[in-house]
């Protein structure tokens, strides 16, 4: 302030010289006031730091500066009605993240209505897609390593899923039944039970063919008669189950005359016939194999025959007479003009 008041003085003294008024710049003008400098009599405006949480309020509410005259009065308000509570006012400077939060709770709703809305949609589109006989064929059996497709509940019709689960249930046992088979004669092999070198080669034939087969063959057929309960899907699920129960029947008595490949009742038999704790042991492996072999046995038919009954009442039998009947017509009318074909070539011979 002294070095201001100083150059002031100094200004003057030079406006002097020339003649001129002190109290006149070289513009013309009055001299202005320093707006820096603070009179003693001035007051530092208060700050926001310093206001109080009402102060604020009033602030932002009202739009005026810190340090000017408050407004006037409010209006007068119409009292409540009693037994009503006016909703609680939020002050006006929380009101931006009230507004926030509702806006992420709507988000989050709306999110929410979305995730419920695809699932009832692919739900649907699942339950049409069965109807029509259209399957995601996506591989989902087993879990923890997903090779084959497998879903009863949703590929097979509510009436038919039963069936397809003793089908199932038939299935596994067969795959458990070729690994106990296998695993008795190597056995029997490895300490010199009377199992022969070729006698297991023709097991190993068995098993490593059997496995893979019973899905391929008689399961998947018996899945797709489920699904399409077509003529052609019948007849290839009888011709192959077929083929299955024949060997549930080998594998039960496993005969003499082909072998003792397998480990079933003759073979039980053979063991018991011998001393030594070994062989009662593996006539007890015998005995368990033997009696897996007839429940799937067993099974199989049950399910073989409630198979053609399904047919049966679906008209099938008549459709395939039908088909076997136009079959042998086309024979004969094939045969009958390659026959008039031929005797018409002997009368008329081709001229050379």
């Amino acid at each position: 302030r002294q070095v201001f008041q100083e150059g002031k003085s100094k200004s003057r003294g030079f406006l002097n010289s020339f003649g001129m008024d002190a109290e006149e710049s070289l513009l013309g003008g009055e001299e202005e006031e320093n707006p820096f400098v603070l009179d003693a009599g001035d007051v530092k405006p208060p700050t926001l730091v310093d206001m109080s949480k009402e102060a604020l309020d009033d602030f932002y509410s009202s739009g005026q500066e810190p340090g000017q005259s408050p407004p006037g009065p409010p209006e007068a308000v119409a009292p409540t009605p009693a037994g009503t509570e006016a909703p609680p006012v939020l002050p006006v400077w929380s009101q931006g993240k009230v507004a926030e939060d509702e806006r992420a709770k709507e988000l989050a709703r709306r999110e929410k209505e979305l995730q419920e809305r695809e699932a009832a949609l692919k739900a649907r589109e699942q339950e049409q897609n069965r109807r029509e006989g259209i399957a995601d064929k996506a591989p989902n059996w087993p879990k923890f390593h997903p090779l084959i497709r497998h879903d009863i509940q949703n590929d097979i019709p509510a009436d038919r899923q039963s069936f397809v689960r003793y089908g199932f249930i038939c299935w596994l046992c067969t795959e458990a039944g070729y690994v106990l088979n296998f695993s008795i004669v190597f056995l029997m092999l490895i300490t010199g039970g009377g199992t022969s070198l070729s006698t297991f080669l023709m097991n190993c034939l068995a098993t490593v063919g059997g496995i893979p087969l019973a899905y391929f063959m008689w399961y998947q057929a018996l899945y797709n008669v489920a699904q399409t309960d077509g003529v052609f899907a019948h007849i290839k699920f009888f011709f192959h189950y077929g083929f299955h129960i024949l060997f549930c029947g080998l594998a039960f008595l496993s005969p003499p005359v082909i072998g003792y490949y397998n480990a079933g009742l003759f073979t039980m038999i053979y063991e018991l016939e011998k001393d030594g704790g070994i062989h009662t042991f593996f006539a007890i492996l015998c005995l368990i194999n033997t009696v897996l072999w007839l429940g799937i046995g067993l099974l199989s038919l049950w399910i073989l025959q409630w198979a053609f009954r399904t047919f049966r009442s679906g008209g099938g039998v008549e459709a395939t007479q039908q088909a076997s009947a136009a079959a042998l017509v086309a024979a004969k009318a094939s045969i009958k003009t390659f026959g008039s074909t031929s005797s018409a070539n002997q009368r008329n011979p081709p001229a050379l």
